[in-house]
């Protein structure tokens, strides 16, 4: 009996009562399967606009009883239970794993030849109201069926006409022919009614319609009287086998992988497999006539040749998603309560919420893909660039060296020891293929001759390196002996080899450097002290070192253009796997997805189904609060991790700050040049120039201390990068790389600072007297090696500027530049992505009031339903 009832527990009395307005006489006219008798979009419009809320919000479901009061008066939750889901219901089989679907379909098609042939024989003598014999489907059935009995194997053609003769007879058949059969009754009551109507002056135009329709309504009231019982036995039997079938499907479903980028639409299809399987099985339990419905044994047909899929072609895609939308609700309300058919319709809206968070998951995975890639490509191409500058300087190297050109041949060299020391640092985030580039064209240089008979590349780097070295340390240490400094270079080219990749043989000669004829020439004696002597490097290690090798240069191009075609193939190999990532990112997006439309329905069908209070909590609860967790969670890490990027540059930006202004204290080539007067002849005071240069050397010691000081905070900062809560690997990689710029940054400008050094220590200034041997205060005499103005400005340069032929400039001024220029990014991307999450923040408030505005429409509803009701 279908009822219509309103829970209300009395707020005086304890317990519960339950009134019950019955709407199904008879000659009501009331379908308690069509329209609800009282329209409550009329009533009011707000539950229109409710529904289309939730719509717009794309609810997932969750079955959200079990947080409801059971007694609760505004989300009433009504049970009532009758013949259809009285049986009792047993366990079927299961199926053996060796078998196939092609077995599970066979077996299922055998049992049902036996089920059909004795179900119709049973269904038409319990009928016995109308002769259902006579009715030409189930004759024919039958008589298919008797060929089919003792066959122990149908063909697939057979097997095909078994499904289609299961759910014979269709409710149409039934109901045409009652009308067939009990025309004449039919035409009595018509005629009786026709009596009653003119007799109460009712007008022709309204007679004739209520004429017309009284045979589909006598029909339908014969059909549910007499025939639905029987016929939903019917089904139930034939529904046995189709269960069973199912179960034995649902089996052989294999255990889904773990989710990635190539696989989440195979994983997402054989999600909603499993859940369509489920969802019927546990359905069919609840009703079994269900099982014996043409749209579940079409479906079941359909689907169960896919289970043992583990991809699908986009056809089987489309019957899979196609399915979700099926059985129609018509079809549902025949077998289930209103409760039952919003749980299945429940089960496929959280397989398809399951399926935009599983691509929503993948897409982030592939877009983090794709930003390490092009984080990849900027440090390969940065590395490509400083490999470039870097062997590009031995056409400079050989005419510096053939011209004997003092300061060009000492930048040169600089800039080939900086270059590779970049290198190596770069080298340590490059991917595995992109080594091996570098590998092949670093490691086929470096043994390269330059000067006949002389230094190969490595020499010559490894000549630089030492001096440096010898320079730091001898400047920096009371040095008595050559000894303590050869034991120095020894333990500095050991740290090199196991430290440096390219540094191997560098390291090695570093030391063997020290046991040439001019290592001596490389240092002088002051005050019984050791020093650096930078004229004597590059007048007997730089440039009287004899000729340089004819095919040096044309042996450093061939090895550059074969490093660039190799290069050029690998940037574009990288670009078109970013694109690719891009495509896969587009596609992976859930508002592009395959199923949006039948997702859609899913949606829309289990709103309509669901009571609305419960259908609007679980909205809350379950689809818009992990949906916008779902998409604040991403932001608000980012906005962390930008402000943790920000504030771990803060300490070295204060520690780099004052290299803003180098280009004003390392100046003193620029006052020397502008008061030169003769051979090292300056004009000016002695005392004022000896106080410049020795702060110029004061303005290197602090210096030195302040990126020694940025080296040991930078090499802290590579140890916690990786440990970085919140951030992705790309973003990680980010900053990686760009951490990596400072250490070698740091690394070239502790060199120039300490080959500057060098120099000034090395400048003998002497005051100059007057005729009458009295104190000249208008000139005095600088002495050093030749051209050592312009290799002190040079020096000068590199220090505000950097080198200026490769892309491993170092300076402080180009450091500090960088640093800045990084921290104000990570700064300005955090205060954007705050403000983006304020206007988010902004929007999930509007959208709250809106809920909140609805669930008032919706009590002002129920009131207002309520008090019509119950007016008395």
């Amino acid at each position: 009996m279908s009822t219509f009832s309103i829970q209300n527990r009395l707020r005086t009395i304890s317990g519960e009562s339950t009134r019950i307005i019955k709407l199904d006489h008879k000659y009501s006219g009331f379908d308690p399967r069509s329209v609800p008798a009282i329209n409550l979009e009329e009533l009011n419009s707000g539950i229109y606009a409710l529904r289309h809320l939730m719509n717009a919000l794309q609810s997932e479901n969750t079955n959200v009883a079990a947080l409801l009061n059971p007694n609760n008066t505004i989300f009433p939750t009504t049970s009532w239970t009758d013949y259809k889901h009285s049986r009792p219901q047993a366990s079927s089989p299961r199926a053996p794993s060796s078998q196939t679907p092609t077995d599970i379909v066979s077996a299922a098609a055998l049992a049902l030849v036996l089920v059909i042939d004795g179900g119709l024989a049973e269904l038409v003598a319990s009928v016995t109201e109308i002769d259902l014999g006579a009715l030409s489907t189930i004759s024919t059935v039958r008589q298919l069926m008797a060929s089919y009995l003792g066959l122990t194997t149908l063909t697939a053609e057979q097997e095909k006409v078994v499904f289609s003769s299961s759910y014979v007879p269709s409710e149409k058949n039934l109901l045409e022919h009652v009308k067939q059969e009990k025309a004449a009754e039919i035409q009595a009551k018509q005629e009786e009614i026709k009596a009653v109507l003119e007799a109460k002056g009712v007008s022709t135009e309204e007679i004739e319609a209520i004429l017309k329709e009284y045979p589909d309504i006598y029909a339908a009231d014969f059909f549910k009287e007499f025939i639905e019982e029987p016929l939903h036995t019917y089904r139930a039997k034939v529904g046995a086998p189709i269960q069973e079938m199912n179960e034995n499907a649902i089996q052989l479903l294999p255990t889904p992988p773990a989710i990635t980028p190539d696989n989440v639409n195979e994983v997402n299809g054989m999600n909603t497999l499993s859940t369509i399987l489920q969802a019927i099985d546990d359905a069919i339990k609840q009703a079994p006539a269900l099982g014996g419905d043409q749209e579940i044994i079409t479906i079941l047909q359909t689907l169960v040749p896919l289970v043992d899929k583990t991809t699908f072609t986009k056809a089987e895609f489309d019957l899979i998603y196609t399915a979700t939308q099926l059985p129609n609700t018509a079809s549902l309300k025949l077998y289930l309560t209103d409760r039952q058919i919003a749980e299945y319709r429940g089960k496929i809206t959280k397989v398809y919420q399951n399926s935009i968070q599983n691509l929503s998951e993948t897409k982030r995975v592939v877009e983090n893909n794709r930003s390490m890639l092009e984080t990849q490509l900027s440090m390969f191409q940065q590395a490509q660039n400083c490999f470039v500058t870097w062997i590009s300087q031995a056409n400079a190297l050989n005419i510096a060296i053939t011209n004997k050109y003092i300061s060009a041949v000492l930048t040169t060299s600089m800039e080939m020891y900086g270059g590779l020391l970049c290198l190596s640092y770069m080298y340590e985030r490059l991917a595995d293929d992109e080594k091996a580039i570098f590998d092949k064209s670093v490691n086929e240089y470096l043994p390269i001759h330059i000067v006949v008979g002389g230094s190969w590349v490595n020499g010559w780097i490894a000549k630089m390196a030492a001096y440096q070295e010898l320079a730091e340390y001898s400047l920096g240490t009371a040095v008595t002996s050559q000894d303590q400094i050869k034991a120095y270079l020894q333990t500095r080219g050991n740290e090199f080899k196991a430290t440096r990749h390219f540094f191997h043989n560098i390291g090695d000669q570093m030391y063997q450097f020290a046991n040439e004829t001019v290592f001596g020439n490389c240092l002088t004696t002051a005050n019984g002290a050791i020093q650096p002597d930078l004229g004597g490097f590059i007048r007997e290690a730089m440039t009287n070192v004899g000729t340089v090798e004819a095919d040096y240069v044309s042996n450093a191009q061939r090895i550059l253009n074969e490093f660039n075609t190799a290069a050029t193939a690998h940037v574009l190999q990288l670009q078109l796997q970013i694109a690719e990532l891009q495509k896969k990112a587009d596609d992976l997006d859930p508002g592009k997805a395959s199923f949006t439309e039948n997702r859609k329905f899913a949606v829309a069908a289990w709103i309509t189904s669901e009571s609305l209070g419960d259908a609007l909590i679980s909205m809350i609860l379950n689809s818009q609060l992990p949906k916008q967790e779902a998409f604040l969670k991403p932001l608000i890490e980012e906005i962390n991790f930008n402000n943790l990027a920000a504030n771990a540059l803060n300490s070295l930006l204060q520690i780099t700050n004052e290299f803003s202004t180098t280009s004003v204290y390392y100046s003193l080539s620029s006052y020397l040049v502008q008061s030169k007067t003769g051979q090292n002849l300056f004009a000016g005071d002695y005392y004022e120039t000896l106080l410049a240069a020795a702060r110029e050397r004061e303005y290197i010691y602090r210096d030195t201390a302040r990126c020694k000081q940025a080296i040991n905070l930078v090499n802290g900062l590579l140890q916690k990068i990786n440990s970085l809560p919140g951030a992705t690997s790309a973003q990680k990689q980010e900053m990686l790389n760009a951490t990596t710029y400072y250490q070698y940054s740091l690394s070239v400008t502790l060199n120039q600072l300490t080959v500057l050094e060098s120099l000034l220590a090395g400048l003998k200034m002497t005051l100059q007297t007057t005729s009458n041997n009295k104190y000249d205060k208008s000139v005095f005499k600088i002495e050093s090696f030749d051209d050592w103005i312009p290799t002190l400005a040079a020096l000068e340069s590199f220090l505000t500027s950097g080198f200026p032929n490769i892309s491993a400039t170092g300076g402080l001024g180009p450091l500090f530049t960088q640093v800045q220029s990084d921290q104000q990014t990570y700064t300005s991307q955090g205060q954007t992505q705050q403000l983006n999450l304020q206007n988010q923040m902004t929007t999930i408030q509007q959208e709250w009031t809106l809920v909140s505005t609805s669930m008032q429409v919706l009590n002002g509803i129920l009131s207002q339903l309520a008090g019509a009701i119950y007016s008395n």
